[in-house]
């Protein structure tokens, strides 16, 4: 009997001690090879959420509050100059009360990204929501289309975020995630399905961003987005995407010629999104949406496209602005905000 006893122990021992081996060896291969946080792998996706979620945020104090939605030519690490001038200006016409600036913008995000998060911030209520974004999705084109996915998930980014969604536990074990990627891969690959990746193109496939096949989806997440944000009562301003395409980017494979740019100090490449007249043609797709759905819902609307100058002193890159194009771009901003009676400002006067 208690030979039993102790065979049983040994064994439940040697369970537990494998299960202990395979789960530390999963999340190191998780964190070393595909970049995921060790202790809470669910924190690879959006951390920038973090910080805003524990902030108390309501429309019933008398606190400003404004949340920014977009990609990179709007966040911290490549649009300071726009983020700067923009809380300056908020503050100076605020009247004294006081402005607080969400900023949940992050290089590479798409509509779907910004409808995500948005939707993860649903227990706040801001003042003011401010969506400007149109480039990055531009990207997705860039595969055959017979394997684009409206979903997106013929990139990586989306195909792992799908994915984790659907394992609750991955924070307290991760071998059910690696199981299953680990064998939807598999399958994946012997049907030869190719995948994308977020924030870089492969050179291979770049000729088929020239298919716009964004556009459907592209429309599907603004329109919910604006539904989300009328659903909280909560005011929208939708832009269009100010992007420059010079002449000397055009056709010659172009990817460190800036001498259409300003000297600024790291300059995106300019095929990071694909052949630039592809990313062109989607941006100018991606804006007619934004103007149709934004006079089909009546929400507040900037045609920044119409406003910005091209000027080569004011973009870095095909979308990236200088000081003085991100200063530009905020007046812009903050003067329909006050036209439009949407700032302390109006209020007060």
């Amino acid at each position: 009997m208690k030979t039993k006893r102790n065979v049983f122990l040994l064994a439940t021992a040697s369970l537990v001690l494998l299960w202990v081996v395979l789960e530390l060896t999963g999340r190191v291969a998780l964190a070393v090879v595909m970049k995921y946080p060790f202790w809470k792998p669910t924190d690879k996706f959006y951390p920038e959420l973090v910080k805003i979620q524990k902030e108390n945020i309501s429309q019933q104090d008398d606190t400003f509050d404004l949340l920014i939605l977009g990609g990179s030519a709007v966040s911290l690490e490549f649009g300071l100059p726009i983020n700067k001038t923009l809380d300056s200006l908020l503050k100076q016409t605020a009247n004294g009360q006081k402005v607080r600036i969400f900023n949940a913008a992050t290089p590479a995000h798409t509509s779907l990204d910004n409808l995500n998060k948005y939707r993860m911030l649903g227990k706040q209520r801001f003042d003011l929501v401010i969506y400007y974004e149109a480039i990055n999705e531009t990207r997705a084109n860039n595969i055959p289309s017979q394997l684009f996915s409206d979903d997106y998930r013929h990139v990586m980014w989306y195909y792992d975020l799908a994915l984790i969604k659907q394992h609750p536990e991955v924070n307290w074990t991760v071998l059910p995630f690696i199981t299953h990627k680990g064998f939807n891969l598999l399958l994946d690959k012997l049907k030869g399905k190719k995948f994308l990746e977020l924030n870089t193109v492969n050179p291979d496939l770049v000729q088929y961003g020239k298919e716009i096949k964004t556009g459907k989806p592209y429309q599907a997440n603004i329109e919910q987005i604006i539904l989300e944000a009328r659903k909280r009562n909560e005011k929208l301003v939708l832009m269009t995407y100010a992007l420059y395409v010079p002449p000397s980017v055009i056709g010659n494979g172009g990817y460190t010629d800036y001498r259409d740019f300003a000297k600024c100090p790291y300059p995106s490449p300019l095929w990071l999104w694909g052949d630039p007249v592809n990313v062109d043609t989607g941006v100018k797709a991606h804006n007619a949406i934004l103007r149709k759905l934004a006079a089909q819902y009546g929400t507040y609307f900037v045609d920044m496209d119409q406003l910005l100058p091209r000027q080569k002193d004011y973009y870095c890159d095909l979308c990236h602005l200088t000081e003085k194009g991100g200063s530009e771009f905020a007046t812009l901003v903050v003067q329909y905000l006050s036209k439009e009676q949407l700032i302390p400002m109006a209020v007060n006067q």
